[in-house]
């Protein structure tokens, strides 16, 4: 995938992308703080400082901006990379798709982020509104489906290969995995250590000890 396939990266869409996240961070925490019925798309708008106007430039409802937008959900750089650097192997399926799905994650999902502690997740919104549910799962479907098609982007594969599919479902059972570990009274290690352990846990199935060897 040329840069041509990725998002912008010039300054007005980096000041564009800061907007429309802080809409959607600012929409979580009035939603946890008061329910999606108990604030205004004003009231949005001036916790971030922008028009209304604005906010239907991202937006078309409430509900959509505490979903989120999908293009802020994967980190640009990141995804370009790992597109682009699939290694040079022999044809089938590269010996490091799991490991570089995992780099993405750690570069997308913002549990180290600027905001860790206030920043609900979408089961915390969910549960509050359940409402909720059906838009964010059927963002999550459109998301996967994405990741799909660059994955048989990357590694040169059929449109439909089930591989591709199914490396995105294993890319997602790893993430919740890790984020039941990372949100438990009893963790300790970052989300970066807890991906790359449920990877080794993963590949451990797969990979199993030859009788005899343990």
């Amino acid at each position: 995938m040329d840069k041509s396939a990725t998002k912008p990266s010039g300054v007005r869409e980096q000041r564009r992308e800061r907007t429309r996240r802080e809409l959607t961070r600012q929409a979580r925490l009035l939603t946890m703080e008061r329910g999606l019925n108990g604030f205004t798309v004003e009231e949005l708008c001036d916790r971030v400082g922008v028009s209304r106007r604005t906010f239907f430039n991202y937006f078309h409802a409430k509900d959509d901006a505490v979903v989120g937008h999908r293009d802020d959900t994967l980190d640009v750089e990141a995804l370009t990379e790992f597109v682009n650097t699939r290694p040079s192997e022999a044809a089938g399926i590269s010996s490091t798709l799991m490991r570089d799905l995992v780099a993405l994650a750690i570069a997308s999902i913002p549990f180290d982020d600027e905001h860790p502690d206030d920043e609900p997740n979408p089961e915390m919104l969910v549960e509050r509104e359940p409402q909720l549910l059906p838009k964010f799962m059927r963002e999550g479907a459109e998301l996967e489906r994405m990741i799909t098609g660059l994955i048989e982007t990357r590694e040169g594969l059929e449109p439909g290969d089930p591989r591709a599919a199914m490396a995105v479902q294993l890319m997602g059972t790893i993430v919740r995995a890790s984020a039941a570990r990372y949100f438990s009274p009893a963790s300790t290690p970052d989300f970066a250590t807890l991906l790359l352990e449920s990877l080794d846990s993963a590949r451990a199935l797969f990979t199993p000890t030859p009788e005899g060897t343990r």
